[in-house]
Formats: C-alpha cells, sequence, structure tokens
C-alpha cells in the first residue's frame, strides 16, 4: 500500500517535497518512515529492522526523536549530552543536525530494553536540514539509506553504506566486483539503537539553484539504477510523480523490501 505525501510548501519556504513510501511485494508490513518538515527544513527516511514488528517502532521513534529535537532547539540551544567534540568542527546547523540524530539514537535503544518484543530492534536513517538562507544542506546518516544529488544530468552519491560489503571495499580498493559479489549484502555495520551511543556521518554541501535531493531507503536504491533515477525525474513534471514512478519501478524489479522517496528541490 502506497503512503503518499504530495508537494508540500512551507508557507515561509519556497522548497517542494514530495514523499512516498511502499510495503514493497514481498513484505507483509512496513517498517520504513518518512520525515517531511519543511517548516523545520528537515526531511528524513528511516529503514526499521528487528524482531517480530518492532522495526516499524525503531523507525517511527527515529522521526519522532527527529522531529522534537529540532522543535525544542529552534533558539541554537540543546542537551549537550548529544554533541561531540567532533562537532566542534562542524557548522552550526550540522552539529544541530547531528545531535539530533544521536538523540534519536538513545531514544531507540531505550524503547528497545524497555519492552521485550523490542528487544534488538534498530534502524536507518538518512536525514537533510535545508537551513536558511539556502547556501548549503547538511546530511546525516547511519546505515545505507542514502542521500543522492541530482544536478544537472549528473546524479552523486553523497552517502557511503554503512555496509559490510562497502567497508570491505573501502579498506581493499583493489576488490574486484567478483570479490564483492562474495560478502553479504544485507549487513549493516551502523544503525541507531544497537548501543548506546553511534557515530553519525555528517556531511555539508553548497547547493546550486534547482538542486535536487533523494533521500531513500535501500528497497529503492538496490533495485533501482542510477541512471533509471535520472531517467524518471527528467520524464515527468512533478516531483509527486517522480516519487510514485520510483517506488513503481522499484516493485516491478521484485518489491523485495519496503521502498521509500523522498525529493527535495532546491529553489531556482
Amino acid at each position: 500500500m502506497l503512503v503518499v505525501v504530495g508537494e508540500l510548501h512551507a508557507d515561509d519556504n519556497a522548497i517542494p517535497v514530495s514523499a512516498v513510501t511502499d510495503v514493497g511485494r514481498q513484505r507483509t508490513h512496513n517498517e520504513d518512515a518518512f520525515l517531511v518538515r519543511p517548516d523545520l527544513a528537515l526531511y528524513a527516511v528511516a529503514d526499521g529492522m528487528g524482531g517480530h514488528r518492532a522495526g516499524d517502532v525503531a523507525s517511527a521513534t527515529t522521526t519522532l526523536a527527529l522531529t522534537s529535537f529540532f522543535e525544542g532547539s529552534a533558539s541554537g540551544d540543546w542537551d549537550r549530552r548529544f554533541s561531540s567534540e567532533d562537532d566542534m568542527l562542524l557548522p552550526g546547523p550540522a552539529s544541530r543536525l547531528a545531535a539530533a540524530v544521536r538523540k534519536a539514537n538513545a531514544d531507540v535503544f531505550e524503547a528497545s530494553r524497555a519492552q521485550a518484543r523490542n528487544r534488538g530492534m534498530g534502524t536507518t536513517v538518512v536525514a537533510l536540514h535545508a537551513a536558511q538562507p539556502c547556501d548549503f544542506v547538511h546530511i546525516a546518516h547511519v546505515g545505507d539509506s542514502r542521500c543522492y544529488r541530482l544536478r544537472g544530468d549528473k546524479l552523486e552519491q553523497l552517502t557511503n553504506d554503512h555496509s559490510l560489503a562497502n567497508e570491505a571495499l573501502m579498506l581493499d580498493p583493489s576488490l574486484d566486483q567478483a570479490d564483492i559479489a562474495l560478502l553479504p549484502t544485507n549487513i549493516i555495520t551502523r544503525a541507531l539503537g544497537m548501543e548506546s551511543r553511534v557515530q553519525v556521518d555528517v556531511r555539508t554541501v553548497e547547493i546550486e539553484p534547482s538542486d535536487l535531493f533523494l533521500l531513500c531507503s535501500d528497497g529503492l536504491s538496490e533495485t533501482v539504477t542510477e541512471s533509471e533515477i535520472v531517467q524518471v525525474i527528467r520524464l515527468v513534471d512533478s516531483l509527486g510523480e517522480a516519487t510514485e514512478l520510483l517506488v513503481a519501478l522499484a516493485n516491478d524489479a521484485g518489491g523485495h523490501d519496503n521502498i521509500t522517496a523522498v525529493l527535495v528541490q532546491m529553489p531556482s
């Protein structure tokens, strides 16, 4: 079943957004969640995992934690327990985003300990903060949910998967595709809720007019190629059509996992 958010515009924010999440064709329930808050300039995708039905608890807890953290830190002040020494090197909005993800990790970790049915749950997350004025965006992620940027006809992956296969390749760039194919593709090395603390990768990128950012779960990135992503976005007239068509392509390729896509368009 599709859950669709059409193109949104906050009154004080000219950034259009569209989001779609779908259970796929081989799962019985959806453990993905997305966050679309143009008023906070905050967007995220979380891909839950865990025993029983706890994956959806983990992803929903994450989006709720991100929202409440940003709502409570609008003045620029927040609980410094969720900051790290590395944050001192980051721009203020990026530091705030990293702290929000750490708070989400703490909430998922505590929830997993509070009830037996939630034990072992966790979630990936990729979050984007388009701080005003929109000269830069800040991206934080844990796990293998991704952020891409489409600039013109060039699609660039802005996050590095925290997966066994990807980290093996980073340690030994000489590995060929045959070697990588021998590694399990579904093992991630980092996720929210696994430990009381988590390492968050944060990146700040300068934007150009009309840059388009795609946040997605691996249900999309593992089944739809980068060239197909570009073709879909260039083929249709609206972000809403693009997100729905991307999810449809992932389902046509088997729909083996939950599928979520969020498109965020920078002002022209």
